[in-house]
């Protein structure tokens, strides 16, 4: 039997949802996968993370020609890896995501001329990140909204713990300020979310 652990791309996780595309030819699209696997970071929010990264994976695909999907895992460091692994590291350590951001953006710089890209980002985190790391992760932010046609943030928090989103750690609370243009931010707290969530980012492209 399949082990809680493994979050693997599944068909039947799109058996309700029908999205319909219009396709763009000759146009190239990057897609960084960013994903908090700090300690904190639960089976259960792993999956509303999975689940959350299965539509953006399919969406994107759909209206590209070429598309390279690049996966970013982080604790305290930055990890680029494949897609099984990605989805199967295990949790543990404690968490900084500057690290992480300054990896796609040395990432974009050197294989992904957004002259040439059109490049997305989306980060899944419970929100939790060391008070000291903020300033740079926001700041890595910043550069990432200003270089990319969209960068999401996705706050994994399941109900019960939603008090922390009232915590000044919460990365959420500290990209308030950045919303609007090419970021945008969602909440994620029961798997019925996930689809809003993801309609917060496309719904003017999903005809």
């Amino acid at each position: 039997p399949e082990s809680e652990e493994s979050f693997g791309f599944r068909e039947q996780d799109l058996r309700y949802k029908h999205i319909q595309v219009t396709k763009k030819y000759a146009t190239n699209a990057a897609i960084f996968f960013i994903m908090d696997v700090s300690g904190s970071m639960t089976s259960e929010k792993k999956y509303l993370a999975r689940s959350f990264f299965f539509l953006l994976y399919h969406f994107i695909r759909s209206r590209y020609e070429k598309t390279e999907i690049v996966f970013v895992a982080h604790d305290t460091q930055a990890y680029e890896t494949d897609e099984d692994k990605f989805f199967n590291r295990g949790s543990s350590g404690g968490t900084l995501v500057s690290p992480a951001l300054e990896h796609v953006l040395e990432q974009i710089e050197k294989r992904f001329n957004p002259a040439s890209w059109n490049v997305y980002a989306f980060h899944c985190s419970d929100g939790d990140n060391w008070p000291s790391d903020m300033e740079r992760a926001v700041g890595a932010s910043q550069k990432l909204k200003d270089v990319c046609q969209l960068y999401g943030y996705c706050e994994i928090e399941p109900e019960r713990e939603t008090i922390k989103w009232l915590n000044e750690s919460s990365l959420g609370n500290a990209y308030a300020h950045l919303e609007g243009g090419s970021f945008k931010s969602v909440s994620i707290r029961t798997p019925p979310d996930v689809w809003p969530a993801f309609k917060k980012f496309f719904g003017g492209k999903l005809r």
